[in-house]
């Protein structure tokens, strides 16, 4: 794959995360509605490829009661393998008593594989050429919340992959 077209699909993929994320936030931020809410970082493991993961959220809001959007673009650095990866995921806020709140939802991811070319076992089926490829997958999200003393959410989370992206991954997440 060409510079050019690498180039072309990043600027693809982060315009896909980043306008409606621009066009929430410009909408009011009280009360329920898609809306800009804050964001966050997040961090976490791989598996398939092994990989330790760094990435930004947004909150953008709920569609509905207890359903809210939250996307996040990360980076995966491991394994011989570079990936940057956004995703659209929703997820159902379910209502409990207590300081814990589950979730569970899903996700679509686009993002770039890039392999280094001494790669033995390559990842999604690639070849050890060391070139970057377009991604796509499903993720199927669960996790559970809890808001720290600043009324803002901090979570554990469990992702689940199904195309090409990460097999499993497990985070930890912050918003502001």
């Amino acid at each position: 794959m060409n510079n050019r077209r690498i180039a072309g699909l990043i600027a693809i993929s982060l315009l896909l995360l980043l306008v409606p994320g621009l066009a929430a936030a410009a909408q009011s931020s009280v009360g329920s509605g898609i809306g800009f809410r804050g964001w966050g970082l997040r961090a976490g493991l791989g598996v398939d490829p092994d990989q330790a993961l760094f990435g930004v959220q947004w909150d953008l809001g709920e569609f509905t009661r207890n359903l809210r959007f939250q996307p996040d673009i990360e980076i995966g650095l491991g394994d011989d393998v570079l990936t940057f990866y956004g995703t659209a995921p929703v997820h159902y806020v379910f209502d409990v008593d207590g300081s814990f709140k589950p979730y569970a939802g899903g996700g679509i991811a686009l993002g770039l594989v890039n392999v280094d070319e001494e790669a033995d076992d390559i990842p999604f089926g690639g070849d050890a050429e060391g070139d970057t490829e377009f991604e796509a997958g499903a993720r199927a999200i669960g996790g559970l919340q809890w808001e720290r003393k600043n009324g803002k959410p901090f979570a554990v989370e469990a992702n689940f992959g199904v195309g090409d992206v990460h097999d499993f991954q497990v985070k930890v997440w912050w918003n502001w």
